[in-house]
């Protein structure tokens, strides 16, 4: 038998399972009609188009297209113009789960490591946050609570609270926990090192 398979305890990582399927959960929170293109939300600025929400300083490549063409003199007297509906305020998804206190997921952080090393691990919470939040500004942390030696974090959609236990994990080991609701998307996150 070779040893060449054969590592040290601390190169061994247990594989990270995260449903990736949960497309047959639906969130009240998300509508079903689709809203005026160009949309903004009232509180965050986020904007709606084509369906997807995007940050507060997304250029939509189609509204300079709009633009020009709206300069067209051809257009009839009376018609709208391709930007009426721009502006429209509403509240996102993200705005009205903050505002009702209902997260997609909780991810909790315990044991001696999570104190020793706060500051570092607070960093990397904001950090992934920040990213997902460029990608998405439905994906946002709710709260943050740091006390009693553990943390524990609010997300507003499951896939947050997913990505930051697994940045947590890659980064630090440890061991980590899935479980997803039977009626929902919301997943608790569990993720524990001792020093």
């Amino acid at each position: 038998m070779s040893n060449k398979h054969q590592h040290s305890p601390h190169t061994i990582k247990e594989p990270v399972h995260i449903r990736r399927n949960v497309a047959e959960f639906s969130d009240p929170y998300i509508d079903e009609e689709n809203l005026p293109e160009g949309s903004v939300c009232k509180r965050c600025g986020a904007i709606n188009s084509s369906g997807r929400w995007y940050p507060p300083d997304y250029q939509n490549p189609r509204s300079k297209e709009e633009h020009s063409s709206s300069t067209d003199t051809t257009r009839k007297a009376g018609s709208p113009s391709p930007t009426a509906n721009a502006n429209t305020e509403v509240v996102c998804p993200a705005c009205r789960k903050l505002r009702d206190h209902a997260p997609g997921g909780i991810l909790k952080l315990t044991g001696g490591f999570v104190w020793e090393h706060k500051d570092e691990i607070l960093n990397l919470i904001r950090n992934e946050s920040n990213k997902a939040l460029n990608v998405n500004p439905l994906e946002r942390i709710m709260s943050l609570r740091a006390e009693n030696g553990e943390i524990e974090i609010t997300t507003t959609n499951e896939k947050l609270a997913q990505r930051i236990g697994k940045a947590i994990y890659k980064a630090y080991s440890g061991s980590i926990e899935y479980k997803w609701s039977e009626d929902n998307k919301l997943v608790r996150v569990a993720w524990h090192r001792d020093l």
